[in-house]
């Protein structure tokens, strides 16, 4: 590296740290209220505390016991993906995507309609348990429901919107029952967290009656295993 370029990135780094930025306090106050929520919650009391999405997505798939379908709603490269396949290998796994990006900006955040495009294909991975479903949710999640009983052992939620979770939880509502393991991927800690996942997850909770237990919490991610009320 020349001293050009880390004298370019120490001032840089000087700049972040002495100038006071919007965006970054907005960030410092979703976390708090994130934060808030999860201690004035006791189902979230004996949850396990990761530092990285990935633990926490991997104590929720260890979790599953319900001998349901498996699913991932929100793909993109499929890293994840890959990585519950190999876990419930032998069983198909279930991945949902249009694989041309957001439908629609994702208000809180810098992602706009298109982010995570990756060509509208999926992607190739190291499994061969992993059945795709391509195009928006509001087109394919009603055609599988068609194609398919229910109900789910282990679903992981990568819709980032509100629009997308919903349709989700609204197509696939009787799916999802006491036992049921779910993973959100971005429930916590930006601004406007309150209105996309967490909201379409408070929704369903209300209109079904079901409650939960929180298994763990990640950096952004919640797994939770849902109860009866």
């Amino acid at each position: 590296m020349s001293e050009k370029l880390l004298q370019q990135i120490l001032k840089q780094l000087d700049v972040m740290r002495t100038i006071p930025s919007t965006a970054l306090r907005l960030r410092e106050r979703a976390v708090e209220d994130a934060v808030d929520h999860i201690l004035g919650d006791r189902r979230f009391d004996a949850a396990q505390v990761t530092k990285h999405n990935i633990d926490t997505l991997r104590v929720g798939i260890r979790a599953t016991e319900v001998d349901g379908l498996v699913a991932e709603f929100g793909v993109y490269t499929g890293t994840t993906l890959t990585a519950i396949a190999q876990h419930f290998e032998p069983r198909v796994v279930h991945g949902f995507d249009s694989f041309e990006g957001l439908p629609e900006a994702w208000g809180g955040t810098e992602k706009g309609r298109g982010d995570f495009a990756i060509g509208g294909t999926p992607p190739e991975l190291p499994v061969d348990n992993v059945e795709f479903h391509v195009g928006r949710f509001d087109e394919t999640v009603p055609h599988f429901a068609e194609a398919h009983d229910g109900p789910f052992g282990f679903v992981h939620l990568d819709a980032d919107l509100y629009s997308s979770t919903k349709t989700v939880f609204d197509t696939l509502q009787s799916w999802f029952v006491p036992g049921t393991v779910i993973v959100f991927d971005e429930y916590f800690g930006y601004h406007g967290w309150r209105l996309h996942e967490h909201r379409a997850f408070e929704e369903f909770l209300d209109a079904t009656g079901l409650s939960f237990h929180a298994l763990s919490i990640g950096h952004m991610n919640l797994a939770v295993r849902l109860t009866a009320a």
